[in-house]
């Protein structure tokens, strides 16, 4: 069986200027050195390299295997990076649950920090609506969570929080579906005008119609994308985060509702929560600290 040492031995010969610079890069005599390639062109059945010239020159196969070798010895090396920081009890993965009305750009500098300082552990992110990051959070299901924070759970002392970012929610619509009527200035006036509604992810709502009036027609959606699909089209009108919208507006090709009796405009304040006196582990401690 190949070994590891004997692959480094390949890449020292093919990556040095002679037998004997290759011999002391790999702490071995020149005549080990020698021998050692020889085991390996035996053990592969392939001679490797062109014996012919004063220096021995890697042949067609042997650049190959060479080529083969440098990934092998990368891959060894990243194997034992990974396993020494798994043995100072660095995360294997971590999780973070988002809910999606959160502009996640705001993060990205933290998360490549993170990534970049523990490359061995895996950051898993989940894209989740009204309650279900807090639901995945409070199921252990997730390490951190990124959500607007309802007020009855900011005294909560099970949960410790920081807000770390806010955004808008605004409710739109297309020209053509507002042009339908002489003046909007009433939700009222829209109840028979399908609203376009993104289900919870999670349970914590059931049964409650979030932002729906009495008598509302509406559609249900599981995701923001299919949400603005809908509304783009002139099917419904709803509720969506600005910088989802901010294209399609800059374009005109959605209007910002005004309603008198509607809050079309609602600014959302964002926190990183986790549990309150449960212990991260060192990653997710620098992702808390990071973000």
């Amino acid at each position: 069986m190949v070994s590891i040492d004997q692959l480094k031995v390949l890449i020292a010969v093919a990556e040095s200027r002679s037998l004997s610079q290759a011999a002391e890069r790999v702490h071995k005599t020149q005549p080990a050195l020698t021998a050692a390639i020889k085991q390996l062109e035996s053990q592969l059945n392939l001679p490797l390299f062109n014996r012919e010239q004063y220096r021995m020159q890697l042949n067609a196969q042997g650049q190959v295997i060479y080529q083969k070798a440098k990934q092998v010895i990368a891959e060894h090396r990243h194997l034992l990076d990974t396993a020494t920081c798994f043995a100072k009890g660095e995360e294997s993965a971590i999780s973070l649950a988002i809910e999606a009305s959160f502009e996640i750009e705001q993060i990205l500098p933290a998360l490549e920090q993170v990534q970049q300082a523990f490359a061995s552990t895996q950051i898993v992110l989940s894209q989740e609506y009204l309650s279900g990051p807090l639901e995945q959070l409070q199921e252990d299901k997730v390490d951190l969570a990124i959500s607007p924070l309802p007020d009855q759970l900011m005294r909560n002392n099970q949960l410790e929080y920081k807000v770390i970012g806010q955004g808008y929610l605004l409710n739109v619509a297309t020209e053509k579906l507002i042009q339908k009527f002489d003046s909007l200035t009433s939700v009222r006036q829209l109840v028979d005008t399908y609203q376009v509604v993104v289900k919870d992810s999670g349970m914590l709502t059931r049964g409650i119609k979030v932002g729906v009036q009495d008598a509302q027609r509406y559609w249900y959606v599981n995701n923001f994308a299919t949400k603005l699909s809908l509304i783009q089209s002139g099917m419904g009108w709803g509720r969506l985060p600005e910088y989802f919208v901010r294209e399609a507006l800059a374009k005109e090709q959605l209007k910002e509702l005004k309603l008198r009796d509607y809050d079309c405009r609602i600014e959302m304040h964002y926190c990183l929560i986790k549990i309150a006196n449960k212990p991260l582990g060192p990653v997710a401690s620098a992702l808390w600290q990071a973000l």
